[in-house]
């Protein structure tokens, strides 16, 4: 009897388990094959971001040998308009096209940067997916100088993308379980497999990147059955200092570990934030190429809340951000060495002095006549 009663309870679990959306089938074809490329590259990455100061430090260190390849992934007009000097252009839309690859190098790390950060962060993750060594500079060119005409996008700012929208720090589980999206591109072999749903993604994705506003408004319209599962990529104790209301926590590095990826919904939109909006963009990629519909919040919980308590990073500032050289078509004449801005007044000053000795020697000059 004993012996009757525990091959029933084995027949149970294993038909529980057949039966069960997320272990249905395990993580199987291309979805499998971007998703391990994935975890290589999110157990072995130390950060996503390189700042401005160590970039600028690495450029100016007097040994080339260890200066990266700078890649700016901004619009061809708005490249011309200024980028950091050497730095080479291809929109992020057109990486993963067979030609542009090619003028990448694989034995060198590559630095892309966009307008704020968050494409640059894009372009950065699909080629460590690809197995190139990619940094995204933090911030982007908003990061690297002050000239608002080279930005050529508004600044992040409190009057402009900070919030102040409402927080809990209730946690949440997710409950429920899914089946994997299928992934299909056709292709054949890793690197093409990915390179094929990188590009796709690239082009055809609904809007990776959503504003605050847009998921605030979203959220409180009165239609729950619109609602997006909001997923918090952040540190586990800094989604406990606060997170946006109803938002689970999976940290970016654990997001494509396959019982993760079982509490993601195929077929409903995802929004996931972070910090500032760099690790988010990290994540959001990945799930995007991965098949899920996925959007990241520009400027991370930096652009949901005014409380940096909650924020638990330092906060972007104009004021207290570099100023560093750029090349093209809006660049000032004359360039700053070490950052900073040139002081108008001193400007005015020195010349004034100038022309006062100057007018002085000219009138000396003629009263000696």
């Amino acid at each position: 009897m004993r012996n009757k009663v525990l091959s029933l309870l084995i027949a149970v679990s294993l038909l529980a388990i057949a039966v069960s959306p997320a272990f249905a089938e395990g993580p199987s074809g291309d979805f499998e094959v971007i998703r391990k490329a994935a975890e290589k590259y999110l157990t072995t990455v130390k950060s996503p971001v390189i700042t401005a100061d160590a970039l600028y430090t690495l450029l100016n260190d007097g040994d080339a040998s260890n200066d990266p390849f700078i890649l700016s992934v901004r619009k061809p007009e708005d490249y011309a308009l200024g980028h950091i000097p050497g730095a080479v252009n291809i929109f992020y839309k057109d990486l993963a096209k067979p030609e542009n690859l090619a003028k990448l190098p694989k034995d060198k790390q590559i630095v892309t940067y966009c307008y704020t950060g968050h494409i640059g962060q894009i372009a950065a993750t699909i080629l460590n997916l690809l197995g190139y060594n990619a940094v995204n500079l933090k911030f982007g060119i908003m990061g690297w100088t002050k000239n608002d005409k080279v930005l050529n996008q508004k600044r992040f700012g409190p009057d402009t993308d900070q919030r102040d929208y409402p927080l809990e720090t209730k946690v949440n589980e997710a409950t429920a379980t899914y089946p994997y999206p299928t992934v299909s591109t056709g292709a054949t072999g890793d690197f093409e497999i990915i390179r094929t749903a990188a590009d796709k993604w690239l082009n055809t994705a609904k809007a990776p990147i959503v504003t605050a506003d847009s998921v605030f408004e979203n959220l409180n319209d009165g239609d729950a059955a619109n609602n997006p599962v909001i997923v918090s990529v952040r540190a586990p104790e800094h989604y406990a200092l606060g997170h946006i209301p109803g938002a689970i926590n999976i940290f970016y590095k654990d997001i494509v570990k396959p019982e993760n990826l079982a509490k993601l919904p195929p077929d409903k939109r995802i929004v996931v934030y972070c910090y500032t909006g760099h690790t988010g963009m990290v994540a959001a990629t990945i799930l995007g190429l991965l098949g899920y519909d996925a959007g990241n919040i520009k400027y991370g919980m930096m652009g949901w809340t005014k409380d940096d308590k909650v924020l638990a990073q330092p906060r972007y500032d104009v004021n207290t951000a570099p100023d560093y050289p750029v090349e093209g078509t809006a660049a000032p004449t004359t360039l700053p060495v070490t950052g900073g801005e040139t002081n108008l007044t001193w400007v005015v000053l020195v010349a004034g002095i100038a022309a006062l000795f100057a007018g002085s020697a000219l009138y000396a000059k003629r009263a000696t006549r």
